[in-house]
């Protein structure tokens, strides 16, 4: 990161203290902004970026990794100061001690999430007492409660067979499921297989958003601004060029997505890409909508036991980074 002389002598004063946070060491001048983002459509604009070269000559260095939880330990490594995360990850990072703040809205589910049924078990009746796996985290949590809900079932109905995302199709294979709560792009390869669809994010109530967002850590909201507007700006043209250039864009999302490329395009069918227009409406207000979003999620993952406590930082949300006027 860039750093004034003050700030070097702050670093070089408080070297000692800084194992227990490694996100301090970031002192080198001019060291870039590490953006972290691992496979999910939506954070194709991203990964496009990186692809066509804008980032070659900008203070920003992509750190591509296999899962959300890799992004996360890159964030608290201090090896990122950016990452696409969901929102309920967000949450669940700075319950846990690491700073971060929202400076993007890459998207809202709208169908992306799911929850899936083998051949037999798509009928209500079949759903109590069956073994339905999801991966631990608030998105399925989430997922899971509202779709039981809409059912008039309790957790207690179902059996629960906790699956990481990387072993969802292993688990689906093998039979260890009887329904699956997952997301693409694994969704439409389980569904071509013969998965049924009975429930997606499209279902969820209002107050329980599945969100795709920009994170930053604290200080580099402070501190970088400068490489944070060049980012979101990317960002933006990376959802332009998804949209006017499909072609290409899918020549450079199918590989990093495994999908082929005459379905890579369908999976952002079930995703609301977020515009500038959007990022506005969501991030500016008093309070942000975003950030009254945020508050509700918060409280939902409390009361499943999920976070210790159910405070949201005030300036969690922020439009510092996102441009003044449309970006042509």
């Amino acid at each position: 990161m860039r750093a004034d002389r003050r700030r070097l002598l702050r670093c070089g004063a408080t070297a000692a203290a800084t194992f227990a946070a490694p996100w301090l060491a970031g002192c080198a001048p001019d060291a870039p902004l590490t953006v972290a983002y691992h496979p999910w459509p939506g954070y194709a604009a991203l990964r496009l970026a990186d692809s066509l070269g804008w980032w070659e000559g900008e203070p920003l260095r992509a750190l591509p990794t296999g899962s959300a939880s890799a992004s996360l330990q890159a964030l608290r490594d201090g090896q990122a100061q950016a990452a696409g995360l969901t929102l309920d990850e967000v949450l669940s990072a700075n319950a846990n001690g690491v700073p971060l703040r929202i400076v993007g809205l890459f998207d809202l589910s709208h169908g992306a999430d799911v929850v899936l049924a083998r051949p037999g078990f798509d009928a209500p009746a079949r759903w109590p007492g069956a073994r339905v796996g999801h991966e631990n985290g608030a998105v399925g949590e989430l997922m899971l409660v509202s779709w039981l809900e809409r059912a008039g079932l309790t957790l207690d109905a179902v059996q629960q067979v906790h699956v990481p995302f990387d072993q969802h199709e292993r688990a689906w294979r093998a039979g260890a499921v009887d329904l699956l709560v997952t997301f693409e792009p694994l969704a439409s390869r389980l569904i071509a297989q013969g998965a049924q669809r009975v429930f997606d994010s499209r279902e969820l109530p209002a107050e329980r958003p599945i969100a795709d967002v920009l994170a930053v850590h604290a200080r580099a909201l402070r501190e970088r601004r400068g490489p944070l507007r060049t980012l979101v700006r990317q960002v933006l043209a990376g959802r332009h060029h998804l949209l006017s250039l499909p072609g290409d864009a899918v020549y450079r999302l199918a590989p990093w997505l495994d999908l082929p490329p005459a379905h890579t395009l369908h999976v952002f069918n079930g995703l609301r890409l977020a515009n500038w227009a959007d990022n506005r409406r969501w991030l500016l207000g008093d309070p942000p909508p975003l950030l009254h979003a945020a508050r509700a999620l918060a409280r939902f993952m409390h009361h499943q036991g999920m976070v210790p406590q159910a405070d949201v930082p005030d300036d969690l949300v922020s439009a510092l980074a996102l441009p003044v006027e449309e970006p042509q």
